[in-house]
């Protein structure tokens, strides 16, 4: 069951530098009806490695174990993400086999990203719905661990984070041999 959280948070409206109040709320079907109407479009021509994902799909197929997110700003979807809150587990071996929240699948809007338009409309929603997964571990008693696989292009935004991330190197057990990340018990 998805967190009943709805939690506001700030995001950098970069045109005028000034930080604007946002959202974080569980994704509803105005969020899939933007990402059809207004990301589609603009990924369709991009060369961005996530312009084949299909958020209906991945909200239509999303099971028991999965619970889905977006950041709302202006009346508008910025940014999703889907986790995984039951199914796995550590790979770290100080913590192997305890229980995490997967980050499955994150994505800002295309206007949000500096390969597609710069300067992007907003800075912030990537690292808030990062900082959300980690408060959502917390909540289900996960100690703040989380874990994810990461597209090459990301590598440097989840390093520069300041969430306790470990490159734990190319996973040669994932199928698309993508580079590890998880984070180590925290305590509050």
């Amino acid at each position: 069951m998805a967190s009943n959280l709805n939690r506001p948070i700030k995001l950098l409206r970069v045109e005028d530098n000034q930080v604007v109040d946002a959202m974080i709320t569980g994704l509803t079907s105005n969020n899939i009806k933007d990402f059809v109407n207004l990301w589609k479009p603009q990924l369709k021509d991009s060369d961005s490695e996530d312009s084949e994902w299909n958020w209906q799909n991945k909200h239509r197929q999303a099971r028991r174990a999965n619970e889905l997110y977006a950041v709302e700003c202006e009346n508008v979807t910025q940014g999703m993400m889907r986790i995984d809150i039951l199914e796995e587990r550590c790979k770290i071996p100080s913590q192997f086999r305890q229980f995490l929240v997967y980050v499955d699948y994150l994505a800002t809007a295309p206007w949000n990203r500096k390969p597609i338009q710069n300067p992007p409309t907003y800075k912030g929603v990537g690292g808030n719905l990062m900082d959300f997964a980690v408060a959502r571990s917390h909540e289900l008693g996960y100690r703040g661990r989380i874990g994810l696989h990461t597209l090459p292009s990301a590598i440097p935004f989840y390093k520069k984070l300041n969430i306790g991330l470990i490159d734990c190197g190319v996973d040669l057990d994932h199928p698309d041999e993508l580079v590890y990340f998880e984070s180590l018990s925290q305590d509050l």
